[in-house]
């Protein structure tokens, strides 16, 4: 009786249903290392010069621009020559001007050093308009190989996960989103998953990943477009800083930039030293980051 009260009185011990959070966190930053790769990538081709053009040009002429996965359109150049100069054989400047479309003429002219001239020829902007293009494609197709390759990262990944190093995945040696996928990931249903199905949930995982920052990434590229120069005279800042900057400390919060309906991907990537605030020299030093960035990925599409 005595030892069956010892028992009883003896706190239950459970045994773990599922990874540590040691597998858990290192499977996460894998794949938030794959998809920022892949998010990388994606957003190389859009910040060259045919992304810049296509930016451009749907602003001038919304809803007529058509659509094309880049270098995939032979006739890309075309279409766009038809927007900007209609059925004539040169842009002229002062139609550029009139659409919005000067600074992308003035971009044009100075690559093709054409000097201060008054039109852009229909031969010399099909010319360029098929470089931007071609290299947008090759980028593209880089871009997609790399993506593809995300099969050594799950092996990696896989071998932490799989303790008794029997080739598949059970029990308490699934992670927990692993566990949460489980009816997906598990292809066959054999209630193991092996090391290709692994890979199958490793690469849809990075994949739905990096398409969040890809948008994440848009989104604050075009904030950035939006409100860069529109600051109060004198501060160097976007109205939107003092906006957002409710308590008035010179800086804005996690919780200010939240509050104010702003994505939180968008601060982390603007908040440097990761405290948590966005200081005025913060998002000086990453204007200027991102400033070079778009200079150095232009430099590098240069033939």
């Amino acid at each position: 009786m005595r030892y069956a009260a010892c028992l009883l009185c003896a706190p239950l011990v459970w045994a773990p249903v599922h990874a540590g959070e040691e597998q858990d966190r290192y499977e996460e930053q894998a794949m938030t290392r794959c998809a920022s790769h892949r998010a990388e990538r994606a957003m190389r081709a859009e910040r060259g010069e045919r992304g810049s053009a296509i930016r451009d040009l749907e602003a001038a002429f919304p809803g007529k621009l058509p659509k094309a996965e880049p270098g995939k359109n032979e006739k890309e150049g075309e279409a766009w020559f038809e927007l900007v100069a209609g059925s004539g054989d040169e842009w002229r400047k002062t139609d550029a001007v009139a659409a919005g479309l000067g600074p992308m003429y003035e971009r044009w002219a100075q690559r093709l050093e054409l000097g201060p001239a008054p039109s852009i020829k229909r031969d010399e902007f099909l010319r360029f308009s098929k470089l931007i293009i071609r290299n947008a494609g090759l980028m593209n197709e880089e871009a997609n190989a790399k993506n593809d390759n995300t099969g050594d990262d799950a092996d990696k990944v896989f071998r932490i996960l799989d303790t008794n190093s029997d080739g598949e995945l059970t029990g308490t040696e699934l992670s927990s989103g692993l566990r949460e996928d489980k009816p997906q990931a598990d292809g066959n249903g054999d209630g193991r998953i092996s090391k290709e199905e692994y890979r199958d949930y490793f690469r849809r995982r990075v994949e739905k990943k990096g398409e969040a920052m890809t948008a994440a990434i848009r989104a604050n590229e075009a904030l950035m477009r939006n409100l860069d120069g529109r600051g109060k005279r004198g501060t160097g800042l976007p109205d939107w800083f003092a906006t957002l900057d409710s308590d008035k400390d010179g800086q804005i919060s996690l919780f200010e930039w939240r509050k104010g309906g702003k994505l939180t991907a968008l601060f982390q990537e603007m908040d440097l030293n990761g405290d948590g605030l966005l200081t005025k020299e913060e998002y000086t030093r990453y204007l200027k980051m991102k400033e070079d960035k778009l200079k150095q990925d232009k430099r590098e599409q240069e033939p």
